[in-house]
């Protein structure tokens, strides 16, 4: 009988026989997370027969695993994939995949239609009818900027995706021709001095409006690119592959944040951000100027599209048992000033794996990195030479106020691999059994023995025993 398992441990190998070590002959580097089939009737001195799942070439390696280092249960895998300029992350745990951004192109799409195909032959491999749909829980797109959803056009359009509820910042992107503030919405002057815009995208039947508005209607006629997004979005909608949209904000930052819901019994994804003006009435957001522009003599510039679409992006902590991942899209240093302000405090930031802001940009607040303080950072940035990311002074910021004396920065560039057929986009890996996190990426000539670097947080250095004190 064959039943699915979860290697639930670091350091786990697939070996070819039975009383093989990890270092003999054709043992193979297992993550943790990774999923096995085994034979668990056929336990001899612990270890169970196991074979992996198929590789792209559709090859399977057999073996045996101690039984003691798999569960039933899944564990959590985050994968920041490199989809070039912008953000893609695939989260999966126990009954629950949730997707945070999905790039500037069709990249995001391919690489979850080839999960998709792993995932069904895994399950004829398992004996279990092959899935026809793979169902995402939720998607989030922190805010709409092209690096961050134009990615997930595709995905709403193919019938092999169902998802569960779109999450957004509910900022649309109106056309020039629209007449909008900031091409955002609508601008208000309070009596305070401060300045506020409306989030006018909230569900389905507001995208429906706003399509009908010919507010999103380019100089020459067409849809604009957010219009095509929403109009994927309806028609997902209509031929029931999605449940519903949703605008998130957080109005009370005091006490404990909402959580989405429907993301299994593991993972709780708390909603930190954007921040509304105020805590009742119509939802309106902040709006933010350059920081580059403001000056003594103008401490007060005029807002700015791109900081005030950046900074309230959607901010999100995923906590799974004793183990805690921070997403906050594009935030910038306004942003981040604006957020210490209307919270208490920002430990509800801290987090051991941060995804950096805004691809590694400059325009970062020094105390926000210092109350994040992971023991991991990841970079998720391309080869766009109009922005260069990451930029020398955010990744070193990021290390210097890490945790540790070995502090973790990886860049989706980095890891990327290169052979005789180009460039292959690579990604950074976090795995998590609630109580440790291991941070991998792949080795640039992997070998059969070992495929990956990995690192456990908080990492004590590579020669760790000659660090301890005596």
């Amino acid at each position: 009988m064959i039943d699915i398992r979860y290697v639930k441990q670091e350091g786990t190998f697939l070996v070819r026989n039975r009383g093989d070590g990890p270092d003999s002959s054709g043992s193979v580097q297992k993550l943790l997370g990774a999923r096995l089939h085994v034979d668990e009737s056929d336990n001899i001195d612990g270890l169970v027969p196991a074979t992996d799942m198929r590789d792209k070439k559709g090859k399977v390696r057999s073996g045996f695993v101690e039984a003691n280092r798999l569960s039933a249960k899944q564990q959590l895998k985050i994968f920041y994939l490199d989809v070039g300029q912008g953000d893609a992350t695939l989260i999966e745990a126990e009954g629950a995949i949730v997707v945070i951004d999905g790039g500037p192109n069709r990249g995001f799409h391919d690489d979850l239609i080839k999960r998709l195909k792993k995932l069904r032959q895994a399950d004829l491999d398992a004996g279990l009818p092959a899935r026809q749909r793979l169902r995402i829980n939720a998607i989030v797109v922190t805010h709409f900027d092209l690096d961050h959803y134009a990615g997930l056009i595709k995905v709403l359009e193919t019938k092999d995706f169902e998802i569960g509820r779109i999450y957004h910042n509910g900022l649309p992107r109106y056309s020039n021709t629209a007449g909008k503030d900031l091409n955002l919405g609508d601008l208000v002057n309070h009596v305070d001095g401060t300045r506020s815009i409306s989030a006018d995208l909230g569900d389905i039947a507001s995208a429906r409006q706003l399509l009908s508005s010919g507010d999103l209607i380019t100089a020459k006629g067409n849809d604009n690119k957010f219009a095509k997004f929403l109009r994927a979005a309806v028609a997902a909608f209509d031929d029931d592959r999605l449940g519903s949209m949703k605008r998130l904000v957080r109005r009370n930052t005091a006490g404990k944040p909402a959580v989405l819901p429907d993301t299994g019994p593991d993972l709780s994804v708390e909603i930190l951000g954007p921040v509304t003006t105020k805590e009742s009435g119509a939802i309106r957001l902040p709006v933010f100027p350059d920081p580059h522009s403001v000056s003594k003599s103008n401490p007060n510039p005029s807002p700015s599209e791109s900081h005030t679409i950046n900074g309230n992006s959607v901010v999100l902590r995923l906590v799974y048992d004793k183990t805690t991942f921070l997403f906050g899209g594009d935030l910038n240093q306004p942003a981040q000033r604006y957020i210490a302000k209307r919270y208490r405090s920002l430990a509800p930031f801290s987090a051991d794996v941060n995804k950096a802001c805004h691809h590694g940009s400059s325009d970062f607040d020094l105390a926000y990195l210092k109350a994040v303080a992971p023991d991991a950072t990841v970079f998720s940035s391309g080869d766009n030479g109009s922005h260069d990311h990451p930029l020398p002074d955010a990744m070193g910021t990021a290390a210097k106020h890490s945790h540790g004396n070995f502090p973790l920065v990886f860049s989706t560039e980095l890891a990327r691999e290169t052979g005789s057929d180009g460039i292959k986009f690579g990604h950074i890996n976090a795995r998590s059994n609630g109580n440790l996190i291991v941070m991998a990426q792949k080795k640039e000539k992997p070998s059969l023995k070992k495929t990956w670097h990995s690192f456990r947080l908080p990492f004590a250095g590579p020669f760790a025993e000659d660090h301890s004190e005596n």
